[in-house]
């Protein structure tokens, strides 16, 4: 499962899961501009969703949450132009 979601706060969100056996991780990457697939993407941020979800749906919206929380941290006067992990 996959989707683009945004803008938030200016950011979009490109979030993905993958299966981990019975379970599911989700992924989502934190992009500047709205990106064209979730896997072509020049993002900012790249965040993992904690692991074992018992669905595609709880693992996506889990890593959204992750990222939506990423980036409401962000402070004001942020430079965008900061290398990756700048959302720690």
């Amino acid at each position: 499962m996959e989707r683009i979601s945004g803008p938030y706060k200016g950011y979009f969100i490109a979030a993905y899961t993958v299966e981990a056996g019975p379970t599911f991780v989700g992924y989502a990457k934190v992009c500047l501009q709205e990106p064209e697939s979730v896997w072509s993407t020049n993002s900012v941020e790249k965040l993992t969703s904690a692991s074992g979800c018992k669905s595609e749906l709880d693992a996506l919206l889990a890593a959204e949450q992750k990222a939506r929380h990423a980036i409401a941290e962000i402070s004001p006067g942020w430079d965008t132009t900061s290398v990756p992990g700048a959302l720690n």
